[in-house]
């Protein structure tokens, strides 16, 4: 059965729509099965709560999808006076409708045809049964078994005109990294992180291509990649979205009044796909990256213009000091300059902030970066106590890049204290950590700390054998400056 209207025709089994012409009309699934209601009901109103009870039956959705479809039926039939809108009744579809059905010789062809394919069909799947059934346990635990390794959320790419948009594109994208925990098989990395890996891959903030998609899969331990597009208008947003995994991709787009709204669709449709049991509830946390400057800033920092971001950061602070990303990265930048008074001043001031805000993805790092500064004024004990701290948070928040980062350091201060073997023990451990995340560059650098720690105990052999692993890691994964780092080290 077909519907025509307007010299179109409307397959309501395929949810297709063709030109007289014969070709195709891009239209949404959803917009479609409106279309359809209306055309059951030319000429008559058909309401609000009909639309969602009919088409959305199995969503719970506000009532401005219906107003979004509306809009978008209109714009398909520019042309014309399609869609009348009568008050407390609901829309009613104006032009003629015909409808085409199948006769009764062509039903039985049709039925005859489908009696053979199914035939046939029934035929072949006895002959494939047997080898089924040997695989199909392991292919649905393959379709249902939660993602392992590293998952990317990029930064937001924003169309929308106006100073009010501009914190979209890491504000935004930092807002649903906050909304997906890690659990014990994968991590969602961190927005600063993030930046640190598109810069691996060359791929730009504003804009990730193609080709870039590709090589961050390469240099990261990706599984999945999500990039997004935000368009529209106030009150009439639209969020296209991509899930890039290694092999295919699924395309998508959401629909709100808000970017509050398409936040939380956003993380939980991400959730869905990621294996993440519960996404976290909306709250008002601090968004850090909701303030533009910080973009401005991570970008000269990644390009080791410190001096230029330090005055960005600084102002931050002072006008927020509850931003934690921005103080943190302003203490990172004051290491770059060797002020460790003024980096203890700085981590003196901050730590009490977050542990008043219960920031523990913060407080791991900050904890971490206050440990480096008691080893460089040769206080071990009090870095061991910083670095434990950093430790027991990130374990607890299954934070695997810092509990291998805590690991790391662990396995310098008992290398420097001589104890070769636990130095070796927790390397290998921070290895683990970074095995879970499948990050190249980390379990490259750890087979370099490895090589080192050989080196400092005559072991030839173990020195070659843990650098050749560093170096082949870095050529397969295309780990350029790795791999230049790496071939400065020889026995």
């Amino acid at each position: 059965m077909l519907y025509n209207t307007l010299n179109y025709k409307i397959d309501p089994q395929a949810l297709t729509i063709k030109a007289h012409s014969g070709d195709s009309i891009s239209i949404r699934p959803k917009t479609c099965q409106l279309l359809i209601l209306l055309l059951k009901n030319a000429g008559s109103p058909v309401s609000k709560q009909t639309i969602l009870e009919k088409v959305w039956s199995n969503s719970v959705v506000a009532e401005q999808v219906v107003f979004q479809s509306i809009n978008e039926l209109r714009q398909l039939f520019e042309n014309e006076a399609v869609i009348k809108t009568i008050p407390k009744q609901g829309y009613v579809w104006l032009p003629t409708v015909t409808i085409d059905k199948p006769t009764a010789k062509k039903a039985h062809s049709y039925n005859l045809l489908w009696l053979i394919v199914i035939f046939a069909c029934c035929a072949a799947l006895s002959a494939y049964i047997f080898n089924f059934a040997s695989n199909s346990s392991a292919t649905s635990m393959q379709h249902t078994k939660t993602v392992s390794g590293s998952v990317i959320i990029l930064p937001v790419q924003n169309t929308i005109e106006g100073n009010d948009h501009n914190w979209v594109r890491l504000g935004m994208m930092d807002q649903v990294i906050q909304r997906l925990p890690n659990n014990q098989e994968h991590g969602v990395l961190q927005t600063d992180y993030v930046l640190e890996v598109l810069d691996r891959a060359g791929a730009s903030l504003s804009g990730v291509q193609a080709p870039h998609i590709k090589q961050l899969f390469i240099v990261s331990g990706a599984e999945i990649i999500v990039s997004s597009k935000l368009s529209g208008t106030p009150h009439d947003y639209q969020l296209s979205y991509v899930l890039h995994f290694k092999n295919t991709e699924q395309k998508g787009a959401l629909f709100g009044r808000d970017i509050q709204t398409i936040i939380d669709q956003f993380s939980e449709l991400v959730g869905e796909h990621i294996g993440t049991e519960k996404v976290l509830a909306s709250r008002n946390y601090h968004a850090d990256f909701n303030n533009e400057m910080l973009g401005v800033a991570i970008d000269l920092k990644l390009e080791g213009q410190y001096q230029a971001a330090k005055p960005l950061l600084e102002s931050i602070v002072i006008t927020d000091p509850d931003n934690l990303t921005a103080q943190r990265l302003l203490i990172n930048v004051l290491y770059e300059e060797n002020d460790l008074d003024a980096v203890n001043e700085r981590l003196a001031l901050v730590i009490p902030i977050a542990e008043n805000l219960n920031d523990k993805s913060e407080l791991t790092r900050l904890y971490y970066l206050r440990a480096i500064s008691y080893l460089l004024k040769g206080d071990n004990r009090l870095a061991e106590q910083q670095i434990n701290q950093a430790l027991d948070i990130a374990s607890n928040n299954n934070d695997w890049l810092f509990m291998a980062y805590s690991k790391d350091l662990q396995a310098r201060m008992a290398q420097k204290q001589g104890d070769y073997e636990r130095a070796k023990q927790l390397y290998l451990e921070a290895k683990a950590h970074h095995q879970v995340l499948k990050c190249p560059v980390g379990e490259s650098s750890v087979w370099a700390s490895l090589a080192l720690l050989a080196k400092k105990q005559n072991k030839v052999e173990e020195f070659n054998i843990a650098l050749n692993k560093a170096k082949q890691i870095a050529k397969n994964r295309a780990l350029t400056k790795q791999l230049k780092y790496l071939n400065t080290l020889n026995y």
